[in-house]
């Protein structure tokens, strides 16, 4: 993560995941987003237009933060309290871009008392993280250089939406904000848009909103933990004399990403292969089930001719999850000789995969 000297930094998606385990059932919120409803206090804003009319967008906030009433501007409203104090988790939406992305973020430093930025810091530390194949979130992490405990953080997401600027902040000391990161990643991946919305709002509503505790699971020998980010459940690197280390990552988020084929074609795009239609996956999908009674569709993506050996020398191993209306992935990715040699390692952590309520054991 890089850093400033004038005490600010701004970094994005740097903490290792840690699920959440809260034990009561979270709850989706869908709201319409009113055309021009706060333009008077925004000058700067343009209207979408009345043919324009934003659909829904709905999200599943954390189950440790405590809900509170909406306000005229917050459509989402939380907190979050440990023994280093409160964060305060907020949704809003604006019509326009609300002065943009520089603007918006020097509002929230002067709110945190910390100093401003230009905008060549701005481009060059902002990160831009898909949400789907249309939708993306500008991510930025606000905090001071000396990373105490005490000191003032802002991390927030800001998603352009049939003209609306939507804002996913949350701000609060130092160390309260680290620990929830995890969570505040699975909160942005998890908003669903339009159509979408409302099926998700329906599925919260479901059984499938049942809590199942942490993710717990034994890592095998050898392989080395390694920070990740917060998009991450847990991260691995596979160390193995002659090749370049492995990577392995567990991750987390609501529904089904897309679907089975759309996420396979992600993979494979990654590595330089060519996507497969829907045929081409059913026939490669393996099937495994542990002892937890837990299920795994598992997928080896490789060159499978010349050609495709001409482009890459990596190879996929990847295990999808479904459980409880979310995905869980597990994916190694690698030097395709080192992949091919942890294929039992591999199988071993998919084996020992369970959800415990005594916290992670990993």
């Amino acid at each position: 993560m890089k850093s400033y000297s004038c005490l600010i930094s701004i970094g994005v998606l740097s903490a290792s995941l840690i699920l959440s385990s809260g034990c009561s059932k979270p709850e989706v919120k869908v709201y319409d987003v009113a055309k021009g409803s706060s333009a008077a206090t925004l000058p700067t804003a343009q209207t979408a237009p009345s043919s324009q009319q934003p659909d829904p967008i709905s999200w599943t906030p954390a189950p440790q933060w405590k809900e509170l009433p909406p306000t005229q501007f917050r459509k989402g409203n939380y907190l979050f309290t440990d023994d280093a104090g409160s964060a305060e988790i907020t949704v809003t939406s604006f019509p326009g871009e609300t002065g943009g992305l520089l603007a918006n973020a020097n509002r929230w430093l002067r709110q945190a008392g910390l100093p401003e930025i230009d905008q060549e810091q701005l481009e060059a530390l902002a990160v831009e993280v898909d949400l789907n194949e249309e939708m993306s979130a500008v991510v930025l992490d606000l905090k001071a250089a000396d990373k105490s405990e005490s000191s003032s953080r802002v991390y927030a997401a800001v998603i352009p939406y049939r003209g609306q600027s939507w804002f996913l902040k949350m701000s609060g000391p130092f160390s309260t904000v680290q620990s929830q990161i995890p969570s505040f990643s699975s909160f942005v991946r998890g908003l669903r848009f339009g159509d979408d919305a409302t099926s998700s709002a329906d599925l919260a509503g479901s059984a499938h909103g049942e809590h199942l505790g942490d993710l717990a699971f034994t890592a095998p020998s050898g392989w080395v933990e390694t920070e990740g980010n917060s998009i991450r459940i847990a991260s691995y690197s596979i160390p193995q004399e002659g090749y370049p280390p492995a990577d392995f990552a567990i991750t987390s988020f609501p529904g089904d990403t897309g679907g089975l084929v759309a996420n396979v074609n992600r993979w494979r795009r990654q590595i330089g292969l060519s996507p497969w239609d829907a045929a081409q996956v059913t026939a490669a999908v393996q099937s495994l089930e542990n002892e937890a009674g837990l299920e795994f569709k598992v997928f080896e993506l490789k060159p499978s001719n010349d050609s495709e050996r001409s482009v890459t020398d990596e190879w996929i191993r990847v295990a999808i999850m479904e459980k409880a209306g979310k995905s869980w992935f597990f994916k190694l990715k690698g030097d395709a000789m080192l992949v091919d040699l942890q294929r039992d390692e591999f199988i071993s952590l998919l084996e020992s995969v369970h959800f415990s309520h005594e916290g992670h054991n990993h």
